[in-house]
C-alpha cells in the first residue's frame, strides 16, 4: 500500500464530513451532495493521484477476473438497475439531471478506481495491505452521513455495507488482473444506476 496516500486520504475524512455537512446546507440537499462529491474528486482525488503519480502507475487495460467474481459483480449491478428503473419510473428526471448523473457516475467511478485501486494498492499489497485498503475505502463514506437532507435507500448502514461488497470485488479484481479497467466498468456502471435511483428520491 502506498502509506504516504493511506495518510493522506485518513486526514482528508474528517474534511470531507465537514464539506458534506456544509454543502448540503447551503445548497439544495442533492445539488449540495454533487457538489460535496466534486470538492471530493477535485480536492482530494486528483491532487492525490497526481502527488503518487497514479495516472502513470495505474493499469487500465480491461482484463476479466475468474468468471464467479465476473459474476459477483454483474449480478448486484443488475439488482440495482432494476431498482434504479423502478424508482424512476415512479419520478420521471428532467434531462438535465440525467446528464449530471451520467458525468458524476463517469467521473466518481473512474477516480475511484484510479485513486483506490490504481495508486493506494501496489501490485505486491498483501492481504492485509488489501483488506486496509477496503476499509479506508468503506470508511471514507463515513463522510456522506454527515450530509443533511439527503435520502438514501437503506440509511447509511446500506451505504457503509455496499461500499464494503463492492470494495471487496474491486480489489480481488485489481489483484487478479493487475489492472484496473474492469473495476472502472463496474464502479461507473453500479454509479450510474445509484445515482439515478439517489436522484429520483430527492431531486423535487
Amino acid at each position: 500500500m502506498d502509506r504516504p496516500a493511506a495518510v493522506a486520504i485518513l486526514a482528508a475524512v474528517p474534511i470531507l464530513a465537514l464539506v458534506f455537512y456544509a454543502f448540503t446546507r447551503l445548497l439544495p440537499p442533492f445539488w449540495g451532495y454533487g457538489a460535496a462529491l466534486a470538492f471530493y474528486w477535485i480536492c482530494v482525488l486528483l491532487p492525490l493521484i497526481l502527488w503518487r503519480g497514479g495516472f502513470a502507475r495505474a493499469r487500465f487495460a480491461v482484463t476479466r477476473p475468474s468468471t464467479v467474481l465476473t459474476l459477483l459483480n454483474i449480478g448486484p449491478i443488475i439488482v440495482v438497475a432494476c431498482v434504479a428503473a423502478y424508482a424512476l419510473s415512479q419520478n420521471i428526471l428532467p434531462a438535465y439531471v440525467l446528464i449530471a448523473v451520467a458525468l458524476a457516475a463517469l467521473t466518481n467511478g473512474t477516480l475511484e478506481e484510479v485513486f483506490w485501486r490504481g495508486t493506494l494498492l501496489l501490485d505486491d499489497a498483501t492481504a492485509n495491505e488489501q483488506i486496509g485498503q477496503i476499509v479506508l475505502f468503506s470508511g471514507w463514506h463515513i463522510a456522506l452521513l454527515f450530509a443533511g437532507g439527503v435520502v438514501v435507500t437503506g440509511g447509511g448502514l446500506a451505504l457503509l455495507a455496499g461500499a464494503a461488497f463492492f470494495g471487496i470485488l474491486w480489489t480481488l479484481a485489481r489483484m487478479q488482473t493487475g489492472a484496473i479497467g474492469f473495476g472502472i466498468l463496474c464502479h461507473v456502471a453500479l454509479n450510474v444506476f445509484a445515482f439515478t435511483e439517489l436522484a429520483t428520491q430527492n431531486v423535487v
